[in-house]
């Protein structure tokens, strides 16, 4: 028997875009987040890689304060993909986040399950509206250029 997964997109925010889902639909194990967009630098900085390391940590505090209370467990992995060696003012850079939460065996949802819908959506909205756009030191678009 093959793993089937299954991804829906989610229009949360125009500046991000955003899609949850599953690798194996009939064991339903886990759930994944993503979230990606442009980055620009606001001004300079000499140092990157600790404030996407602070980036990271910020959304990791984020989501474990939101899976308190939930079908989910309180672990989740955080996989913060933006590279700190391309980064400079007047040039936009990718970023992708993937946030792996796993749910409670007693729970039995459906990955279209309006439940998991709406948790995942308000996680989506608390990472977006938290860490992410209140950062100081970038601005996110959703093109390009």
């Amino acid at each position: 028997m093959t793993k089937q997964g299954r991804e829906i997109k989610t229009q949360i925010s125009n500046l991000f875009r955003t899609s949850y889902g599953t690798v194996d639909i009939q064991t339903l194990k886990s759930i994944y987040l993503n979230l990606s967009s442009w980055v620009e630098p606001i001004e300079e900085t000499s140092n990157w890689d600790r404030l996407i390391n602070q980036l990271r940590f910020n959304v990791n505090n984020v989501i474990h304060k939101e899976l308190r209370d939930t079908e989910f467990k309180n672990k989740a992995i955080v996989d913060l993909d933006l590279r700190a060696s391309g980064i400079k003012k007047g040039k936009r850079s990718f970023m992708r986040c993937e946030v792996t939460m796993f749910l409670n065996k007693k729970n039995s949802h459906h990955i279209k399950s309006k439940v998991l819908l709406d948790k995942v959506t308000n996680i989506t909205q608390k990472i977006i509206n938290g860490p992410l756009l209140k950062s100081e030191y970038i601005t996110f678009h959703n093109n390009k250029r």
